[in-house]
């Protein structure tokens, strides 16, 4: 890329093109952004952002433009409540209406309806309604929940996983029904995680990998089915892993990408086999890096950018 970031997006286009979006650098919160074309192979200018913003989120909408939400800039501990639109047809920026909360690390689904489902940095969750590009009212969640993951789900459903309370790692999970506009608590994980992981698998489960637990960077892996409720151990990963990514390839197998463990900044692979339920080695990238991106693209590659490694 043209700038080194961390903490930024990355989204696939309908286009095919990839949209980098904000992050942290050497110069600090990020307004710029870039797209890269994987025909070929180039990295271009698009325009910025109003505000520069990192941990922030990006949707592609079904109109192929794409909304950012939130996030934090300089000198700002609790969030940002601002939210801008993103036009690819006219390289553009639109400010939308404010959150009712600022937020930061937090999740954004793209439900069946088309609206988008935020979540995190406080108990209350929140929807965006593209055709009126208004906030529909909050709905509280079962907890105060910071850093969980959010899973859109085969039914429609979303599930979210994990993350910290105002002073605990979390195991505690949820499910959002749109149907209802409600939360559920379901059955918690077998361990506490913060800063893992979460992926649908083509069979409908979902697949949490590594993270950090109390006092422990984490290997272990566990697999949630929507169809019995329950949560199963599968087999750990090579290595402990967190703040890393995991890509669903079309061969319906999972790629996890470096992260931060024991040993510090990774610059391992793994694949995860669902019909065998085992990991193998990848080959490693070319770098050390953590708190990055993955997209795959449409050739079946795999684009990792930016992230943090050693002496960033």
């Amino acid at each position: 890329m043209e700038t080194p970031r961390e903490y930024h997006t990355a989204t696939i286009l309908k286009s095919g093109k990839v949209l980098v979006t904000g992050g942290v650098g050497y110069t600090g919160y990020k307004a710029s952004c870039e797209m890269y074309d994987p025909s070929t192979g180039q990295w271009s200018t698009a325009k910025s952002m109003a505000t520069p913003r990192a941990s922030h989120t990006a949707t592609l909408l079904n109109s192929g433009q794409v909304l950012i939400v939130g996030g934090s800039t300089y000198g700002m501990d609790s969030g940002l409540a601002t939210s801008e639109i993103y036009d690819p047809s006219t390289d553009e920026w639109t400010p939308t209406t404010d959150m009712t909360v600022p937020r930061s690390f937090h999740t954004a689904t793209l439900l069946d309806s088309g609206e988008v489902l935020i979540t995190g940095n406080s108990a209350s969750s929140e929807i965006y309604d593209p055709t009126t590009r208004q906030w529909k009212p909050p709905t509280s969640m079962t907890v105060t929940r910071y850093d969980g993951i959010a899973t859109l789900l085969k039914s429609g459903k979303v599930l979210v996983t994990g993350g910290v309370d105002a002073v605990n790692y979390l195991s505690s999970a949820e499910i959002y029904d749109p149907s209802e506009n409600k939360w559920d608590s379901i059955k918690s994980m077998k361990i506490a995680r913060r800063f893992h992981t979460a992926i649908r698998l083509s069979s409908g489960k979902v697949l949490v990998t590594g993270g950090v637990g109390y006092s422990d960077f984490l290997a272990s892996c566990e697999i949630y089915d929507p169809s019995t409720g329950q949560w199963n151990d599968v087999t750990s990963m090579t290595a402990e892993r967190s703040s890393h990514t995991t890509t669903l390839l079309y061969s319906g197998k999972v790629l996890a990408t470096a992260g931060y463990g024991y040993t510090g900044y990774l610059y391992s692979s793994e694949i995860y086999d669902p019909s065998t339920g085992t990991w193998s080695p990848a080959a490693n990238l070319t770098t050390t890096r953590a708190s990055h991106t993955a997209n795959l693209l449409s050739s079946g590659k795999v684009l990792i950018t930016g992230g943090e490694k050693l002496g960033s």
